[in-house]
């Protein structure tokens, strides 16, 4: 008699760890690759992937970058310009729940004549750097909205008839010294047609600053602008000044706006102070 061996058991099924390696080959070719694309990708932004990695002061030289083109491309509309210095926004913007931090922002302000400045703001939308986005909002507002790089923002919109106000903000970021603006002495040659429209409204200067911010492609558009002394009461803009340029650009109880030369004035009223600024573009124009 035979009797049956004991049941034999299946060999358990062999490892395959040359399909594990080249599983991992494969997620560690994918993590490179993510990890190349991310450093990419913050070279090109300015060098950090999150704003709140960079410092204000980083920041500036894209603000004023950003003016600068946002002017520039204003320029084939025949617009007026002025730019304004460095205004902080909230002296307490929070980076994190336990981070302070600071937001800044520079203004450019657009003259044209009442009725164009959606025109302007589609045409600086259009020649932007394409690299910017710039997009305009199809509803009554207007808004301009465009990324100028590094996580700056460029927006803008009608601030009044015949005028556009642009903005570049550094978002909140790390203050890491003092913000301030290194801005030349103005010339003899700059503030010319300032005390043009300053003898017209017989006024005498209090202060004067200058503001400029440099041009990709050359030059530098430069603004000089005196106050008058505050509480004055001035004659109607338009009567006073129209001797002087009778062809306006935008003429409002509170502004007149006209062309001198390279030079677009700008004389405005508000809260009791007079101001009178030039401005001259890229190149001069």
């Amino acid at each position: 008699m035979t009797t049956d061996g004991p049941a034999v058991q299946p060999a358990p099924a062999p490892q395959r760890p040359a399909v594990r390696r080249r599983w991992l080959v494969v997620a560690a070719g994918v993590w490179a690759v993510l990890v190349i694309a991310f450093a990419i990708y913050a070279v090109h932004r300015g060098g950090s992937t999150v704003r709140e990695q960079t410092s204000v002061a980083h920041a500036l030289p894209t603000v004023d970058r950003a003016i600068a083109e946002a002017v520039t491309a204003a320029g084939p509309a025949g617009a007026v310009a002025e730019i304004d210095g460095y205004r902080e926004v909230s002296g307490h913007c929070m980076i994190t729940t336990a981070r302070a931090g600071a937001r800044y922002q520079r203004a450019a302000y657009l003259y044209v004549p009442v009725g164009r400045e959606p025109a302007l703001l589609d045409g600086i939308a259009a020649r932007l750097p394409r690299g910017y986005d710039a997009r305009v909002s199809g509803s009554g507002a207007h808004a301009l909205t465009a990324d100028a790089g590094d996580f700056v923002t460029l927006e803008g919109g009608i601030s009044g008839p015949g005028e556009v106000r642009l903005t570049a903000d550094t978002g909140c970021r790390p203050l890491t010294r003092p913000v301030s603006e290194h801005a030349p002495t103005p010339s003899a040659a700059d503030r010319a047609p300032v005390e043009v429209a300053l003898s017209a409204l017989k006024l005498s200067a209090v202060r004067w600053q200058a503001h400029r911010v440099d041009c990709a492609r050359g030059g530098a558009v430069r603004t000089v602008r005196a106050d008058g002394p505050p509480g004055t009461v001035l004659p109607p803009l338009a009567g006073a000044l129209r001797a002087v340029a009778p062809d306006a650009v935008v003429v409002r109880p509170d502004l007149y706006v006209y062309r001198s030369g390279p030079a677009g004035v700008v004389v405005r009223t508000a809260d009791g102070v007079s101001t009178v600024t030039a401005t001259t573009g890229c190149g001069g124009q």
